[in-house]
């Protein structure tokens, strides 16, 4: 009777509660366990959990063999022991746990199990990790805008006495000649590469003033239809079909409308950059509880999977000659807006899923 209720009481306790024997073998699996890490009791049970969970660092390294405080206190090196882990989700999913392991030992001090008390800990995580990112882009934006005026006024300064050379050029070889050919493709080639570092700098002035929000009353279709306008002459010389569709119940948003409208179009100039050979666009706009969804799908080769989770890193890109802002300077937008961005799973092209908060009446 007494093991009976020591047992229900662990079972319906709030924490995780794991129990193995001296083989690592799963004996007890309590609910919160189950809740945790979205596998059931008969598929835990009677096996080694590292077989189960795959346990690994943000890195990938393998912790089963190596690091595990439970071996550890199993191989008499530790008297217990705690560690913040990943693990694979019985959903396919990766979770931030933080785990707790005793020993368990019998009269004579032998361990025979060793007990785990498990939390999920992916919203700390999570939370630590944006505090620390907002810092870090603060930072930067601080930075930014202040190497970007040092360095904007020598490039003008560059693109102009390049222009003067090359009027020199087209003056003093009138007549042409391979010379002459030679020289203005010279000068081409430094123009390209100041004109590309201007704009990398105006995207750092851009990304640098994303705090400062001039909120009002925005149309979220009026806004939309802006942002088509701006790129079909774009979209339609790389063949591509802008389609917009904007339901009836869609609400006004207190936004800063010259921002979100730059968060939407870097989104949607990459999936038009993506599509050299022609393509499709859709941009659609719901309501779901108090948000406003927006959703932006293009047809095009999509992102590889192992670059999923990097892709709103600032500085990280998948394009030649990217620069890393766009999307990373988007998420900011629409983060200090009260609302999220993210990458959802498509079968074709890539689909970003942004939710900014409605208007409340």
């Amino acid at each position: 009777m007494e093991n009976y209720i020591l047992t229900q009481a662990l079972d319906y306790i709030s924490r995780g509660i794991m129990i193995q024997d001296v083989n690592r073998r799963v004996v007890f699996f309590n609910h919160a366990c189950e809740k945790i890490t979205k596998r059931t009791k008969n598929e835990v049970v009677g096996k080694d959990c590292g077989d189960i969970f795959k346990c690994h660092t943000s890195s990938g390294l393998c912790i089963t063999d190596k690091c595990c405080p439970g071996t550890e206190i199993l191989n008499g090196n530790l008297s217990q022991g705690s560690r913040e882990l990943l693990i694979n989700r019985g959903d396919n999913r990766e979770s931030w746990i933080r785990v707790n392991v005793s020993p368990i030992k019998d009269k004579a001090g032998k361990v025979t199990h060793i007990i785990s008390v498990i939390e999920d800990v992916n919203e700390t995580k999570r939370f630590s990790d944006e505090i620390i990112k907002s810092k870090a882009l603060s930072s930067f934006g601080a930075l930014a805008s202040e190497l970007a005026h040092e360095i904007k006024n020598p490039l003008n300064a560059m693109n102009v006495q390049l222009l003067l050379l090359k009027h020199e050029i087209n003056d003093t070889y009138s007549n042409g000649g391979s010379q002459k050919n030679e020289l203005l493709k010279i000068v081409s080639i430094v123009q390209n590469e100041i004109n590309r570092l201007s704009n990398f700098v105006g995207e750092c002035l851009q990304f640098a003033k994303t705090g400062e929000l001039n909120k009002s009353h925005v149309h979220i279709h009026e806004m939309l239809t802006d942002i088509i306008a701006l790129l079909n002459p774009q979209a339609q010389l790389n063949g591509i079909q802008l389609k917009l569709d904007v339901m009836e119940n869609v609400p006004a948003a207190n936004i800063d409308k010259d921002k979100i409208k730059q968060a939407i179009l870097n989104i949607l100039i990459n999936g038009i950059e993506a599509m050299p050979d022609g393509g499709e666009v859709y941009i659609n706009a719901s309501k779901a509880d108090d948000d406003i969804i927006i959703t932006c799908h293009d047809t095009g080769p999509g992102i590889p999977e192992e670059s999923r989770d990097k892709i709103f890193n600032l500085f990280y890109t998948t394009k030649d000659g990217g620069t890393g802002i766009g999307l990373s300077s988007a998420q900011n937008i629409i983060q200090m807006h009260g609302g999220t961005i993210r990458l959802a799973p498509s079968a074709v092209g890539c689909k970003f899923l942004i939710t900014i908060p409605a208007d409340q009446e």
